[in-house]
């Protein structure tokens, strides 16, 4: 892996988009970003991110843009804004993303729209913007969110885990499509992560099936071979690994960070 905020200087002059940016696992993302020296471009739907980002005195800049990645000409000026401001684009991390956690036949059209539009769609439309810029540059890399509903079938996450089955599909093409241009395709499929999502998740399967909250969470603690869930930092490591220079001879693949659970 990757050395910590110290090697800050290896990444001066290197700039990072970050979707998702406002909390959870995008947050920490960008975070660690511009503690390794990157210029960030932290952006999210959210007027302003939760604290540690804006005011923590990293050693990059980081620049708040607000943004609803589902929607085109959103992306396209943000993209311009990013370009304006910095004059290149590194690295891609589309991290942003919505679940909605119900059966099948109680999931509304707008319910799939919804997760379709964000998790796939802002995926796609942040790569079409970014990719002409790492093109004229002959450089770049993009990580994807993907996640292990991509990997194994969950109950009540039939839409969501479409979506991240689409992700890892998106990026082996992408990787290809991607080569001839210096540019590496990857992708992040974590297991459960302590966020404010997983949270919300776990609360409504507590509701809906009459149980306790420490319960559930106990249960889904227990799906990972390392019994507990993982932090949004230990995401944000993968993530910087697969953008870095370390992984220089990654591409088109996706990387597990689930604690085991999917090697059950």
């Amino acid at each position: 892996m990757p050395a910590g905020p110290g090697s800050a200087a290896v990444a001066i002059g290197r700039v990072a988009v970050v979707t998702g940016a406002a909390r959870g696992i995008g947050h920490a993302t960008a975070r660690r970003f511009a503690s390794a020296g990157y210029a960030v471009a932290a952006i999210d739907v959210a007027e302003e991110p939760e604290p540690g980002l804006l005011d923590a005195g990293l050693p990059g800049e980081v620049a708040w843009m607000p943004c609803d990645v589902s929607d085109e000409p959103a992306v396209e000026r943000v993209v311009t804004e990013v370009v304006s401001r910095f004059g290149r684009i590194d690295a891609v991390v589309n991290v942003a993303g919505v679940i909605v956690v119900k059966p099948l036949e109680e999931t509304s059209w707008a319910d799939f729209k919804r997760m379709v539009d964000v998790n796939l769609g802002g995926t796609f439309l942040m790569c079409k913007h970014a990719i002409p810029v790492m093109k004229a540059q002959h450089s770049g890399a993009i990580v994807n969110m993907a996640s292990v509903s991509g990997h194994v079938g969950q109950t009540d996450h039939v839409i969501y885990g479409a979506t991240k089955g689409a992700i890892l599909s998106f990026v082996r093409a992408l990787a290809w499509e991607l080569a001839p241009s210096g540019i590496r395709v990857s992708s992040v499929s974590p297991g459960s992560v302590d966020t404010d999502m997983l949270r919300g998740d776990v609360a409504s399967e507590a509701e809906r099936m009459g149980r306790s909250y420490a319960s559930v969470k106990a249960e889904r603690e227990a799906e990972q071979a390392l019994g507990r869930w993982a932090s949004p930092e230990e995401i944000a490591e993968a993530v910087y690994f697969l953008a870095s220079d370390a992984s220089s001879f990654v591409t088109g693949a996706d990387l597990l960070v689930d604690g085991g659970w999917v090697a059950k």
